[in-house]
Parts: C-alpha cells; sequence; structure tokens
C-alpha cells in the first residue's frame, strides 16, 4: 500500500538515519547568516522535516517557522524544538511572511516544476528584508550518476529499500522506497525534477537576487549533482 509522503514509517527513517545532512549543513549555513550581518529576525525553515536544523537555528538566537507537509515529520520536529512555530503545508504554495532568511534544505525545490520554482523565488524575494538570505540545495541532472540504483538500509527495528532511476530525457528522478519497521510495511513514491545549474541561478537573478553557488554545504558531503545557492536579495 502506498502511504502519503513522509508518512510514519519513512519519517521516523529519515531522522534517524539521514538526519546528518542538515547537521553538516547548519555551520555553512549559520556562517552565510553570520556574514550576511543577519543576527536575529524569523528564518522560514521551508521542509523543515523532523527539525534538526529548525533547532540549530532556535538554538543560534533566531525565530523559527519550519513549514513541512509531512504530519508526522512535523511530530517529530515539534517534540525534538517544541518553540519552533510548524506549519503544515506546501513549500511551493504556503504564504510566506516578513522574515530575514528563508531556507530549503534536502532538495525540497526538487518537487516543484519549472513555474511553480521562479514563483517560489519571486515570493521569497517579496518576503525577505533587503539583503535577505535565500539558501538552499537542489539537485541537477547526474544527480544518480549511474542512472537506476537499488540500496538498502538497516538500523534498529526497521529495513528500507530504495530503487532510484533517473531519466536524463524527462530530467526526472524517481525514487521508490519501501520500509519495513517494527513488522509494518509501507511504500513510496517520489518524483523530482533535476534542473542544471545555470537554469537555477537565472531564475533567481531574475526575480531580484544576487548568487551564488557552492558544490556542498562547506565541509559537509559532496552530492553528485546536487548544488548549494545562496541568493541575496538586492535592495531594489
Amino acid at each position: 500500500m502506498t502511504q502519503p509522503f513522509y508518512g510514519p514509517d519513512l519519517a521516523h527513517v529519515h531522522d534517524v538515519a539521514f538526519g546528518d545532512w542538515a547537521r553538516e549543513a547548519a555551520p555553512f549555513v549559520l556562517a552565510r547568516l553570520r556574514e550576511a550581518r543577519i543576527e536575529d529576525g524569523l528564518v522560514v525553515d521551508l521542509g523543515c522535516g523532523s527539525g534538526i536544523w529548525a533547532a540549530e537555528l532556535l538554538g543560534a538566537g533566531y525565530e523559527v517557522l519550519g513549514i513541512d507537509t509531512s504530519a508526522d515529520m512535523l511530530a517529530l520536529a515539534r517534540a525534538r524544538a517544541p518553540r519552533v512555530r510548524l506549519r503544515q503545508d506546501s513549500l511551493h504554495d504556503v504564504e510566506l511572511p516578513p522574515c530575514v532568511a528563508i531556507t530549503a534544505l534536502g532538495e525540497g525545490v526538487n518537487y516543484g516544476g519549472p513555474l511553480t520554482l521562479e514563483l517560489l523565488f519571486r515570493r521569497a524575494h517579496t518576503a525577505l528584508v533587503p539583503d535577505g538570505l535565500l539558501v538552499f540545495d537542489a539537485a541537477a541532472p547526474g544527480r544518480e550518476p549511474d542512472l537506476h540504483r537499488r540500496a538498502r538500509y538497516e538500523g534498529d527495528g526497521w529495513v528500507m529499500d530504495v530503487e532510484a532511476g533517473e531519466d536524463r530525457v524527462e530530467r526526472t528522478l524517481t525514487r521508490r522506497i519501501s520500509v519495513v519497521r517494527d513488522g509494518r510495511s509501507s511504500e513510496e513514491a517520489h518524483v523530482l525534477r533535476l534542473y542544471e545549474r545555470d537554469e537555477i541561478v537565472e531564475w533567481l537573478e531574475t526575480a531580484g537576487f544576487d548568487v551564488t553557488t557552492h558544490p556542498s554545504y562547506g565541509a559537509g558531503r559532496r552530492l553528485p549533482g546536487v548544488y548549494v545557492y545562496v541568493a541575496t536579495r538586492r535592495q531594489r
């Protein structure tokens, strides 16, 4: 049976087995905020997941609004960081409040089409203060270098099988994920749109940002086909 997006089993596995991506990204993003002289204020964390990055922001002195489509992810975030404001919504549709920074860690932007992504950048520009930051990562063609991959991951009380396939013509990446946890099984299918780095930069600049790109979050792991974008809202 196919479960809702990031249902309870996948949310749990993602939190306990793949949370290091957010932890490794945290020093890089916090450094960019400090460099921009953003010492406090509201940061909107799009696709906040289980709240690992939101908790880091809270500990660094920021107010945080976490947005995620998954009620099960938000339940984990609420337990991890009770003082973080949370909202169940899609990062591609949510109304963004005035803020000093917006982040989206973990390929969340790849779940929307080109027009949706362009509109997100425009909405972010409207919400951010002058010189505010939009920091996110996005997957590009080549995310799966071998085009097709199978992998198994195991932990305490759970097993996860992933079949990932990249379509270079359609520029999509499909991940079919099966989780067995505490004797219960669930399945999810995630389809990501893949974007070239130059086209994302062009959309950001058109929306009113100055952009730098990076191959990783500083000293964090470099994943194939993933780029990090640091976009500064121009004053205009």
